[in-house]
C-alpha cells in the first residue's frame, strides 16, 4: 500500500509540474503575442502624436515668452505707450485703454475689462511702470536694416543712426524728387542735376515754395495783430457730456454760459458730425460750435483760423472740426470732462 500511494503522489506532482510548465509557456506565448501588437500600435501612431511624446524641440527664447505675457490684452501687441492694468492685473496699452473707455461712453455703458469683466475707469486703473521698463529692454528688429536693438533705442536708431533709413535729397526744396536709403544719399548728390540748374529753370519751384511760406507768414501775422488789440476775452471752460432724448441717443458736450466781450456765450461739441452710432467707427473727430446768448448786434469774432460774423440772423457758428487725431479724440472722450481755454477778439468794422 505504501508503494502504491507514493507512486500516485509522484504522478500527481509530475502532472502538476507539467501543468505549471504548460501554463508558464502559454503565458510567455501570450506575452510574446501581445508585444508585437503593442509595437504595431506605436508604429502606426500618427506623426503629430509621436512628436508630442518624443519632442526634442528647443525651448523658446526668454524674450519670446515674456512678450506674450506683457502684451496688451486687447491688441495683443507690445506697446511703447503707457501700460495700464485693471484691479486684477490685466494689461492694456494707453491707446486701447482710451479707445475702450470712449466706446463705452458713446454707448452709455459701464466700461469693463475684456478679460475678467471687472469695472474699469481712469480712477481705478493704474500704470504698471515695471511692465513699461521691461518692455523697453526687450529686443526688436529695425524696420530698415533688420538688425536687433533694444526697444528703448530703436526710435533714435531708425531716425538718426540707421544707414538704411529712408531719406530725401538735400535739394528737395528745389524740386528734386529722389528718395532712398541714407547710405545712397552721398552717391546721389554727386550726380544730382539740381545744384547746377539756373535760376530760370528753378523759378517755378521757388515760386510754389514761396506761396506756402507766405500763407504761413500771413497766419502768424494775423495772430500777432489780433493779440495786439485791446478787446480780448480769455475764458477757461469745461465741456461736460450730455445725451439727447432721441430714440437713438447721441452724446454731445456743452459748456456752461460764460461772459466775454460784454456778451454771454456757450460752446458746444459733437462727435463725427452727429453721424449715428459713432462707436462703430475707427476714425473719430470732434467739432465745436460757438454761439452767444443775447443780442450780438454786429460784433465780429475771428478765433485765429475761422472767421464768422455774428448778427441777429446768425447767432451760432457752424460746427468746426478740431485739428486732432482719432487717438487724441478717444483720449478726450475717455475723460469725464474736457477743459480748454478760449481766446476771443472783437474787431470793429471799418
Amino acid at each position: 500500500m505504501t508503494d502504491i500511494t507514493t507512486a500516485i503522489s509522484n504522478d500527481l506532482q509530475t502532472n502538476s509540474l507539467s501543468g505549471l510548465a504548460n501554463l508558464s509557456s502559454d503565458t510567455n506565448e501570450m506575452i510574446e503575442t501581445i508585444n508585437p501588437i503593442s509595437d504595431s500600435i506605436v508604429s502606426d501612431e500618427p506623426p503629430t502624436k509621436k512628436s508630442k511624446i518624443t519632442s526634442n524641440d528647443k525651448l523658446r527664447l526668454l524674450e519670446d515668452r515674456i512678450s506674450s505675457i506683457l502684451s496688451c490684452c486687447i491688441c495683443l501687441d507690445l506697446s511703447t505707450l503707457s501700460i495700464f492694468q485693471c484691479v486684477n492685473g490685466h494689461l492694456m496699452c494707453a491707446s486701447c485703454f482710451n479707445h475702450l473707455l470712449a466706446d463705452c461712453k458713446l454707448k452709455d455703458e459701464q466700461t469693463t475689462c475684456p478679460n475678467c469683466r471687472c469695472e474699469i475707469s481712469k480712477s481705478n486703473c493704474t500704470r504698471n511702470l515695471a511692465v513699461e521698463k521691461t518692455i523697453s529692454e526687450l529686443p526688436i528688429q529695425c524696420d530698415y536694416c533688420l538688425q536687433i536693438f533694444l526697444r528703448s533705442e530703436i526710435k533714435n536708431h531708425q531716425s538718426q543712426i540707421c544707414l538704411d533709413r529712408p531719406t530725401i535729397c538735400d535739394y528737395s526744396l528745389l524740386g528734386c524728387n529722389w528718395n532712398g536709403p541714407f547710405h545712397s544719399l552721398s552717391s546721389h548728390l554727386t550726380v544730382c542735376e539740381y545744384p547746377n540748374k539756373t535760376g530760370l529753370e528753378l523759378i517755378d519751384t521757388i515760386q510754389a515754395q514761396k506761396c506756402l511760406y507766405d500763407d504761413e507768414k500771413k497766419s502768424l501775422e494775423t495772430v500777432v495783430d489780433l493779440l495786439s488789440l485791446n478787446q480780448i476775452g480769455v475764458s477757461d471752460l469745461v465741456l461736460k457730456p450730455f445725451r439727447t432724448d432721441d430714440f437713438v441717443v447721441k452724446l454731445y458736450f456743452e459748456t456752461s454760459r460764460f461772459t466775454a466781450l460784454q456778451y454771454q456765450w456757450q460752446v458746444r461739441a459733437r462727435i463725427n458730425d452727429n453721424i449715428p452710432h459713432p462707436h462703430t467707427t475707427i476714425t473719430r473727430s470732434l467739432s465745436y460750435q460757438l454761439g452767444p446768448h443775447g443780442d450780438p448786434s454786429t460784433s465780429q469774432i475771428q478765433p485765429i483760423i475761422y472767421h464768422f460774423e455774428f448778427n441777429q440772423n446768425n447767432t451760432e457758428t457752424e460746427y468746426l472740426k478740431l485739428p486732432i487725431s482719432s487717438q487724441e479724440c478717444n483720449r478726450m472722450l475717455s475723460s469725464s470732462s474736457i477743459s480748454f481755454r478760449l481766446l476771443m477778439v472783437q474787431l470793429d468794422k471799418p
